[in-house]
């Protein structure tokens, strides 16, 4: 197995040290469905691996209830129509405004289906200057995008369970018909991507250096697993640094670790049923800490 790569943390590091963290997502529906604590999750979890801030950029109408759940973000509200739906073109341009010094962005936790979410993911995985953790209804967007359209040239880490990289595989006509881990490595080379495919085994992969990790139990089968698996992943990107880009694949294959690690800890207290994903919050730091001293 390759050797975990930590970020630095130098002990006269400052939150600029450590980087920022724009966590996109969130929704109120047309037809009433609300999701803000997938977002909030995300940001936390990017908080708790270490980075110096996280911005929460969410929907106007649902902004304040989700910083109740992640009080130490700052938020951003991207505005909606009356019918409150997003409005791409201005959303954008907020999140240029005040997220443009952040080193990574982690989008798509309980974003919603359509053509505004769409655009938007469209808009910023065309640009270059910045990774991005790409998850859930972030994926499902990608997917739904006309393939010769589509222009990815940000760093990418995608992170799509078995149902989400089915369908990127068939938007992008990836083989899957031999094993997950072939599967993978397509779908990373065709994206140019890394890939971190969750399941009960979970491969991680550019596209030509794989790793298989199998730790991850069945106490992580619940509601924000994953939002906090992609929170964790930006936020450790964000703490490499300038050069952050170069170290997606060290994040990815850290932030697998670190996320399964702390619901082995959660188990160790409570048994294996019932984790909630807030219970994976209190352990990042200690499981990072015990990672760090070897």
């Amino acid at each position: 197995m390759t050797e975990l790569n930590l970020p630095p943390r130098p002990d006269d590091g400052h939150k600029g040290t450590f980087g920022s963290v724009c966590v996109i997502g969130g929704c109120k529906s047309e037809d009433g469905l609300v999701m803000l604590g997938a977002p909030a999750l995300a940001a936390n979890a990017a908080l708790r691996s270490g980075c110096g801030q996280a911005v929460l950029a969410t929907p106007q109408p649902i902004l304040a209830h989700a910083l109740t759940l992640a009080p130490t973000a700052t938020g951003v509200e991207l505005p909606v129509d009356d019918v409150s739906r997003l409005m791409p073109s201005q959303s954008i341009t907020l999140v240029d405004q005040h997220c443009g010094s952040c080193r990574a962005f982690a989008l798509g936790m309980g974003f919603g289906q359509g053509w505004s979410q769409q655009q938007i993911v469209a808009t910023l995985t065309a640009r270059d200057d910045r990774p991005i953790v790409l998850d859930a209804d972030g994926l499902n967007a990608l997917a739904s995008l006309k393939q010769g359209s589509l222009d990815l040239h940000a760093p990418l880490v995608l992170t799509p369970h078995v149902g989400e990289f089915k369908r990127l595989a068939e938007a992008y006509n990836v083989d899957v018909s031999g094993s997950i881990e072939e599967g993978a490595q397509r779908l990373a080379q065709t994206c140019g991507a890394i890939v971190v495919l969750k399941s009960d085994t979970t491969v991680i992969t550019n596209g030509i250096q794989t790793e298989i990790f199998t730790e991850g139990g069945v106490e992580l089968a619940t509601g924000g697993s994953g939002d906090v698996l992609a929170g964790l992943i930006a936020g450790l990107i964000a703490q490499f640094g300038v050069n952050s880009s170069d170290h997606l694949f060290d994040a990815a294959l850290l932030g697998v670790h670190i996320h399964a690690y702390a619901g082995r800890a959660v188990v160790e207290r409570q048994g294996n049923t019932g984790l909630l994903a807030t219970d994976l919050l209190q352990e990042i730091p200690k499981t990072i800490s015990v990672l760090r001293k070897g």
